[in-house]
């Protein structure tokens, strides 16, 4: 009966438009980012980041919570040859703002419903991201130095310096079916410096992401489709 429930809530919040094939996302290319979304103040009291994939765990945070995000788009790599692994050159995601989904949830549900957003996200294309009603808070992206961006428009900005990661827990989401090649680690990143409002994310229940064990046969650069929460702190 929870099982049935929380799907059903999943799908009521993810009524997105239908499924078409995915293309890489690029910064770029992404429409403009709304400047001001209302913070999720209070109705975030109740939340705690999941820190442990069953083994190992993250860091606590030394902040307060700020946003809870939905991120969907693409881990970035390149391959230096045939006989090498393809190694991450950066990420482009959007970031919905799950703020406002949550007081719609069942008493209870919502950190459950959380956890498996990203692997339900994971399956929707860009176009239905982008055609749904969910609020988009900002954008995820690497900086021309090769820094972690997070751009909230006026909500803020983050640029971040690895922390902590941890491997995703082993039933996590593989990814499409097409690119199942593992979820991306769990990790937090810090200020790097130049930051505005916001000092730390957590990137959680992780969804694909994960390039090919090899770059044989590989054209690159390599996008591979990923979704995961960020969880924002000040």
């Amino acid at each position: 009966m929870v099982g049935s429930r929380l799907a059903s809530s999943i799908a009521f919040l993810l009524a997105l438009a239908s499924t078409i094939e995915a293309r890489p996302l690029k910064h770029n290319a992404l429409p403009n980012i709304p400047r001001s979304w209302p913070s999720g103040g209070n109705g975030l009291s109740g939340y705690s980041v999941p820190l442990s994939d069953g083994s190992q765990s993250l860091p606590a945070p030394n902040g307060t919570l700020k946003f809870i995000t939905i991120g969907r788009g693409t881990q970035n790599y390149t391959c230096n040859s045939t006989l090498s692994s393809p190694v991450l050159i950066g990420a482009n995601a959007v970031l919905l703002d799950a703020s406002p989904l949550l007081p719609l949830l069942p008493p209870g549900e919502g950190t459950a419903v959380l956890d498996l957003l990203p692997s339900y996200v994971i399956d929707f294309d860009f176009a239905a991201i982008e055609a749904s009603q969910i609020p988009k808070l900002g954008i995820h992206y690497f900086d021309s130095k090769g820094v972690p961006t997070f751009d909230l428009g006026s909500n803020g900005l983050l640029k971040g310096k690895g922390l902590a990661d941890i491997p995703a827990p082993a039933n996590a989401s593989a990814g499409p079916f097409d690119q199942g090649y593992g979820a991306v680690d769990w990790k937090t990143l810090t200020d790097a410096g130049s930051s505005v409002g916001l000092k730390e994310v957590y990137r959680v229940e992780t969804a694909g992401g994960k390039a090919p064990p090899s770059c044989a046969g590989v054209t690159a650069p390599i996008y591979i489709n990923y979704s995961a929460l960020y969880w924002f702190y000040d």
